[in-house]
């Protein structure tokens, strides 16, 4: 079987609790040896035994080992929509820059706990099946909607004022995935709380940047010694 033929469509278990720890402890151990060993090239029984759990025990959670791409998106799909309705819900009671800090805060935390999966999927998303592609774009948009409401609303206020709200919402998602792609660098210089205040701190600068795309004006100090 290729690379190819091994996203096919799986087929899905009957039962799942996306909230049982058990169950996001084997996506986790399943995407390391997916990011470690490659898709193709590691089998349910290598999955079973890094989880410390029989092959039966593992068929319990899923039914075939493509079975881990649909756990992946709806486990973390579920946590996206968790924390979306708890900071809108309290959207009322705080500013829109708080409500960004704490998206992120959130959002970050996420991308640590799925990190080699989020790894995985960059690498392997050119033999990707299109329904599984389709998937990662509806939770990608979905990722990003929270953040564009946040600095739209902000904007209407005149807390922020990004010119393009929806792009300004990416190049915070970025420094999210940022955490799992250049990892290699980041846990060398910071923890995971500290890189968090420093995508909060980007993100501020970010939204309240105005005329980002007209020149600066020049210095003072520049036009009198120039003259």
């Amino acid at each position: 079987m290729n690379r190819s033929e091994a996203y096919k469509k799986p087929r899905r278990a009957k039962r799942r609790t996306y909230k049982d720890e058990r169950l996001r402890q084997i996506v986790k151990t399943a995407s390391k040896l997916f990011y470690k060993n490659g898709y193709a090239s590691t089998t349910t029984r290598q999955i079973a035994e890094a989880c410390g759990i029989s092959q039966g025990n593992l068929y319990y959670y899923i039914k075939s080992k493509e079975d881990f791409f649909n756990l992946f998106v709806e486990m973390t799909t579920s946590t996206f929509e968790e924390y979306d309705r708890e900071i809108r819900s309290q959207l009322p009671r705080i500013s829109h820059t708080e409500a960004m800090k704490r998206r992120i805060r959130e959002g970050l935390r996420l991308m640590d706990a799925v990190q080699d999966m989020i790894l995985f999927v960059y690498r392997e998303s050119r033999t990707m099946s299109q329904d599984h592609l389709d998937q990662l774009k509806r939770q990608e948009l979905h990722a990003v909607d929270l953040l564009k409401m946040i600095v739209e609303a902000g904007c209407r206020t005149g807390e922020f004022a990004a010119e393009d709200p929806q792009l300004a919402s990416y190049y915070i998602l970025m420094l999210e995935h940022m955490w799992s792609l250049k990892r290699w660098y980041l846990r060398k210089h910071y923890s995971l709380d500290e890189y968090i205040q420093k995508c909060q701190e980007a993100a501020v600068g970010i939204v309240r940047a105005r005329e980002l795309s007209k020149p600066a004006k020049p210095s003072a100090a520049f036009t009198k010694s120039s003259k």
